[in-house]
């Protein structure tokens, strides 16, 4: 059986080197790391003892990279059902988003998974669950906020004290037990 190499000459080694440096998708990144390596060491078992895969997960790059070069070796999009909502609904989501509930009409104050659920809804008659509509906010660069609540009426100095007395009837106890 003839012994597997990388036929292409295109990217060399140090352009393997230079790819790797640079890529951020960490599973192309392994992928180029591989290369690299199959370019030093010409066997794949080799390889993939180093890198920690099956030498036919080696085997399958080097022949597809052989075949199509870097772009072939790419990782697919990932499996999955398509979103339900398109591009402009999440964009337009996005914008609702960003603006207070309150101006859209709504009673709540706040936008969190189940107030997102019904606004999405109401605007675009999809029904996604509380932890779906999480997902797509976080995807949109959203993070669950919430409002620090402020005590008008509240005395810092009542406030200190109070801590102070707190604090030696807390020692006090300690003492005791």
């Amino acid at each position: 059986m003839e012994k597997l190499q990388i036929t292409r000459s295109s990217p060399d080694h140090d352009e393997l080197v230079e790819f790797y440096k640079k890529e951020k998708n960490s599973k192309l990144k392994e992928r180029y790391y591989a290369l690299f390596l199959m370019h030093e060491f010409m066997n794949c078992t080799t390889v993939a003892e180093l890198i920690k895969k099956s030498r036919k997960t080696i085997q399958t790059w080097v022949k597809t990279f052989n075949g199509g070069g870097l772009d072939a070796i790419a990782p697919n999009s990932p499996p999955g059902r398509p979103s339900s909502l398109s591009e402009e609904q999440k964009e337009s989501l996005k914008a609702d988003v960003l603006t207070h509930p309150r101006e859209l009409g709504y009673e709540f104050s706040n936008w969190e998974g189940k107030s997102a659920a019904y606004h999405i809804n109401q605007k675009f008659s999809v029904e996604l669950s509380v932890r779906q509509v999480q997902r797509l906010l976080h995807e949109l660069g959203f993070t669950l906020q919430r409002p620090k609540y402020k005590f008008p009426k509240a005395d810092p100095e009542k406030q200190k004290e109070f801590l102070n007395d707190f604090k030696k009837i807390w020692i006090l106890s300690e003492k005791m037990a």
